[in-house]
């Protein structure tokens, strides 16, 4: 009978081989050795019976792949060099499970009764050492890799698995070294951190006024990436209009929790409290006090190349407006409303050489029953109930083009089953959308907002010299066009049904000593709407600084 035996209980024994098919550069002592290199052509051509193949030091591969690996070369009339084959294969079987610290010798030895011993040895980690984290508990990172735990045969499909899950903080940076090991038979790992203080913060200024509001809105927000020593995300914003806080006032905060054991998966929390008075809208005075409250998980998906990366999300909210709607008078209507949309979403990011591909797929729906009768729906918006639901998908792409220039092209739209909620509708006009308008100048139930951008290149070197010393960063000049086309279902006989937006414009956008930045956008109205006339150009500008 054919048979192959591992031997489990045998001791390491020699310095380990090792490969690693990551970035990583390891410098092991010892390789698999072969047949002695005295066989000459004569012995090569040697012929013996081989009925067995005893495996001694394997531990870490089943029984049954140590079998399949060499069970090709057993049989009658076998060469040494066959031995040899169901050496490579062996340690190929090992490498291909992801154990790169393994060597697989042929010992010295006579083969009697066609036995044909094969010695592993299985090199696992003798010591782990953390250098130079200022900020993360050492102990924390080292949990948060135990693959390579001490005493353990690595793993480099696991390994590259718990270093892809540390390098999820934004503020870390973690690479590890292997090298032959103090103790023999053993490799030594140092995980090397490079980290900064996980505090940010922003302040910007911009003129993202909405209708009939003061021009000026200031926002300020503040993070911290490593709460508890586990990565988690506290982050805190206030927005408000500083030349008059009833024109917006908003609160919001999000809290992001990451798990080490599972790095693809993380949960978000997030809550706003709105404290603004919105006026006039297409004549309709609305007046918007309300909160969300909102709970999503978030996992990332594999990809088979790191160009990719695409995740899903799902999420409930918890969503209630007070409301004063006010239809031409001086007499006001109270329309209060609260309900609990679930939302699933898909995004994909794609890199290329000289381009950047993004998108975005996403479904939301109410839970009917949970929230307002189809009664407050319909006060608070005609013909609407509490079952509705729509899709919302956006792409955009960035692509350089001749001599370092960059066309922006991005697109997105919204389909909906009924009538909205006007916080649920999609908006045109503003900085992000159509350009020469004031901020959601309109709103529907379906529509498609659309931009073309062609970017100059960076302006900071100038016949390949930077010009600025280093001070500016980066900065560009534009040329858009902007468009959208929304419209409004089953909407009143006073109320329009469809809007349509389009602007043509240039801007530029500068960026100084890595932490200021500035943009000012020059767009020019196509279409007249309810706050912008036809050729009466508007500017947009932002002023931030971060870090």
């Amino acid at each position: 009978m054919l048979a192959v035996v591992p031997d489990c209980c045998s001791r390491l024994r020699g310095t380990p081989a090792a490969g690693l098919a990551t970035a990583l550069v390891i410098f092991l002592g010892l390789s698999g050795v072969a047949a002695p290199a005295r066989a000459q052509d004569a012995a090569a051509e040697r012929r013996i019976d081989i009925w067995e193949y005893r495996v001694e030091g394997a531990r870490t591969l089943a029984q049954g792949e140590v079998e399949r690996a060499v069970y090709p070369f057993l049989g009658p009339n076998r060469t040494i060099g066959e031995v040899e084959r169901a050496r490579a294969a062996l340690e190929k079987a090992y490498a291909d499970k992801g154990f790169q610290t393994v060597a697989v010798e042929i010992p010295q030895q006579q083969v009697q009764d066609g036995v044909v011993i094969l010695q592993v040895t299985e090199g696992a980690v003798g010591r782990l050492r953390v250098r130079g984290s200022r900020y993360f508990s050492l102990d924390q990172i080292k949990a948060e890799a135990p693959s390579l735990a001490e005493g353990a045969v690595p793993n480099f499909n696991a390994v590259t698995r718990d270093i892809v899950g540390l390098n999820q903080q934004p503020d870390r940076r973690v690479t590890p070294a292997l090298r032959a090991g103090v103790t023999p038979g053993t490799v030594d790992v140092d995980l090397n951190v490079e980290d900064t203080f996980p505090l940010h913060g922003s302040l910007e200024l911009n003129n993202r006024q909405s209708q009939d509001t003061t021009p000026l809105r200031l926002n300020a927000s503040l993070r911290y990436d490593n709460l508890w020593q586990l990565g988690h995300s506290l982050t805190l914003g206030y927005q408000v209009a500083p030349e008059n806080r009833d024109d917006g006032e908003v609160y919001s905060g999000s809290y992001l929790a990451r798990f080490p054991r599972t790095p693809w998966f993380s949960l978000l929390g997030y809550a706003t409290k709105n404290n603004s008075d919105i006026s006039t809208l297409g004549g309709t005075n609305v007046v918007g006090r309300g909160e969300t409250i909102g709970l999503r998980g978030m996992a990332t998906l594999p990809s088979k190349t790191d160009d990719l990366f695409h995740q899903v999300s799902g999420g409930l909210d918890y969503k209630h407006f007070d409301e004063l709607v006010g239809l031409g008078g001086d007499t006001n209507q109270s329309t209060p409303i609260t309900y609990y949309p679930v939302s699933v979403d898909y995004t994909a990011s794609w890199t290329a050489e000289e381009s950047q591909t993004d998108a975005g797929l996403g479904l939301t729906f109410n839970l009917r029953g949970l929230g307002s009768t189809d009664t407050r729906f319909r006060d608070k918006r005609f013909n609407s109930a509490g079952d509705f639901f729509y899709l919302r998908g956006n792409v955009s792409r960035t692509q350089e083009i001749y001599a370092a220039m960059q066309l922006v092209a991005r697109l997105q739209g919204q389909l909906s089953s009924k009538p909205l909620p006007s916080s649920e509708e999609i908006s045109a006009g503003g900085a992000d959308t159509v350009r020469g308008y004031l901020e959601s100048e309109a709103l529907g139930d379906n529509g498609i907002v659309g931009s073309v951008e062609l970017r100059s290149p960076s302006l900071t070197e100038v016949g390949g010299e930077d010009w600025s010393d280093g001070i500016v960063n980066d900065w560009r000049v534009y040329a858009f066009v902007d468009g959208a086309v929304l419209a409004v279902l089953r909407p009143p006989a006073e109320q329009d049904d469809r809007f349509d937006l389009a602007s043509v414009g240039v801007g530029t956008s500068i960026r100084l000593i890595d932490y200021l930045n500035g943009s000012v956008d020059v767009g020019i109205p196509l279409v007249t709407q309810a706050s912008s006339s036809a050729g009466d150009p508007r500017v947009h500008f932002r002023v931030w600084g971060e870090f």
